[in-house]
């Protein structure tokens, strides 16, 4: 009798842990968050489209921190490219030079960069803001070698999850 009373204490006592787990759990998870509707995808600032899949669809700005979708970024590219190829004609035509237009970002009107220094000044300058999508970029960076001395795979992942933990949810890929 006392091994059955010591039995059933025992097993009152895990079924009490297990329910006060259970409370804490339930206390701790906010059922409706998990069914609320999915934030709004981000617009690209130009032509106001959504932005369709992730970041690899996207050009980050590396100057000011804004994201264009891709097709903004080419058509720009193409704008730019038909205008120095007329005025080169023009120029063979005329016999006058005219000052060639260069890439600029579409927000803040600064070159674009031109030396891997310079991007990683610019990623680095929005790092310090702590701009989530500055430090994802620097880990692509580090993790490809791209713009910097020596691929880094430890700091790429450090500079990754930093990313993760300021809300880019990319990141966490």
């Amino acid at each position: 009798a006392a091994d059955k009373a010591a039995e059933k204490a025992a097993v009152d006592a895990v079924v009490a842990k297990v329910e006060e787990l259970t409370l804490r759990i339930k206390s701790e998870l906010d059922t409706s968050d998990l069914f609320a509707p999915p934030p709004p995808k981000q617009e690209c600032p130009i032509c106001f489209l959504p932005m369709i899949g992730t970041l690899q669809d996207a050009m980050n700005m590396a100057c000011c921190g804004k994201v264009i979708c891709y097709g903004c970024f080419q058509e720009k590219r193409r704008v730019i490219h038909t205008a120095n190829f007329e005025r080169e004609e023009e120029e063979e035509r005329t016999g006058i030079e005219e000052i060639m237009m260069k890439e600029t970002c579409s927000f803040c009107r600064a070159p674009v960069s031109t030396s891997r220094e310079e991007m990683m000044l610019r990623i680095e300058k929005r790092m310090k803001v702590n701009d989530p999508l500055a430090y994802y970029q620097a880990g692509g960076c580090y993790q490809d070698g791209r713009h910097v001395p020596q691929a880094d795979v430890l700091k790429a992942l450090e500079l990754n999850h930093r990313a993760a933990e300021l809300g880019l949810p990319e990141a966490f890929a």
